[in-house]
């Protein structure tokens, strides 16, 4: 068990699509060659690969892991060195696939939560649902910012957007890093994959890991917390 407050963190949307994009032997390599303490999967969908595909990660010390379950929606996987508590949610209503998409985590060895979530890509006649998902995600920042929080994930929005400065405000920060971590047909880039913390959260050493295994990058990035927040026993 890793007894710290400073850990590696990392988010990846795996471009499985719900199934419909067929899993890539080799991601499991990729994903811990990252070198994280913590990834957080988006777009989790292996289907037959995926007692294999997280039996690799345990292997490699990344053991501790919290998925959700859904035969419809992509879905989303923590996998953590730290021990990892489920972290209690109030989970958005109005689309039955959003919630597959969302998963908190608490990190009881140094207090930290996590929320990874990804936003689907609303469109034509679900456009109007992606305002309510951001309704969904201020109220859940809101809850968490008094504490050392991090959300993480896709949020298929760039940081410029206004729904993102007015959810993301102080004392909410980003890991900045100036690179795209998305890569779509016909040259399309954009910088959709996020890590946010409060300001109870110090971030660092940001990077971003390319991979032809999936239209996204992997964003990686240190989360220190203050000595305040360390555990209170180092054994």
């Amino acid at each position: 068990m890793l007894a710290m407050a400073e850990l590696c963190v990392a988010t990846w949307n795996l471009d499985n699509r719900a199934g419909k994009r067929k899993f890539r032997p080799g991601t499991s390599d990729a994903a811990i060659a990252l070198g994280a303490d913590i990834i957080a999967f988006t777009e989790f969908f292996p289907q037959e690969s995926e007692d294999r595909f997280k039996a690799s990660l345990a292997q490699a010390g990344l053991h501790n892991q919290l998925f959700t379950r859904s035969k419809i929606a992509n879905r989303v996987l923590i996998a953590s060195k730290v021990p990892l508590q489920p972290l209690p949610l109030e989970l958005p209503t109005f689309d039955e696939q959003f919630p597959a998409n969302i998963l908190g985590a608490r990190l009881p060895s140094i207090g930290l939560s996590i929320v990874c979530a990804r936003i689907p890509w609303y469109s034509g006649t679900t456009a109007p649902l992606r305002t309510l998902a951001w309704e969904w995600l201020k109220m859940t920042a809101d809850s968490l910012k008094h504490g050392p929080a991090i959300i993480i994930g896709d949020l298929n929005i760039q940081a410029s957007a206004r729904l993102f400065s007015r959810t993301f405000a102080e004392p909410w920060h980003r890991a900045v890093h100036g690179d795209m971590t998305f890569f779509g047909y016909g040259g399309k880039k954009s910088e959709i994959d996020h890590i946010i913390a409060t300001d109870h959260c110090i971030l660092s050493e940001i990077r971003v890991e390319k991979n032809v295994l999936s239209d996204h990058a992997a964003l990686v990035c240190r989360v220190k917390l203050p000595d305040t927040f360390k555990p209170l026993s180092r054994r």
